[in-house]
């Protein structure tokens, strides 16, 4: 909800943001968000341009992983996270826009 509401105001503080990325990606917190929240925090972090290399394949693969159990919801605000910050590899866009994807190398 942080994450959100500073994206939503478009808070450019470094030291929060650096806070918000060693919580998530070096003391491992995003293993504990469900896909929606992750397709939030991508979203969120996105609009303000703080989606770090790290934190986006952190993401990207927590999406290929659960795929299965990606929403319409989830999708919309995945893709439009990705869109937004102009990254994610083919694999994520395929899964993003067919779940149901076949991916034997991940399985």
């Amino acid at each position: 909800m942080a994450v959100e509401g500073a994206a939503g105001m478009y808070l450019q503080d470094n030291e929060f943001w650096g806070l918000v990325e060693k919580k998530i990606v070096a003391e491992g917190l995003w293993r504990y968000f469900d896909l929606l929240q992750s397709a939030k925090l991508l979203s969120s972090l996105a609009r303000v341009g703080r989606a770090s290399d790290e934190m986006v394949e952190l993401l990207e693969k927590h999406f290929i992983k659960h795929r299965k159990g990606l929403t319409p919801e989830v999708i919309s605000i995945a893709q439009e996270g990705f869109s937004r910050i102009n990254k994610g590899s083919e694999i994520m866009h395929r899964v993003l826009a067919d779940p149901k994807t076949q991916l034997p190398a991940l399985e």
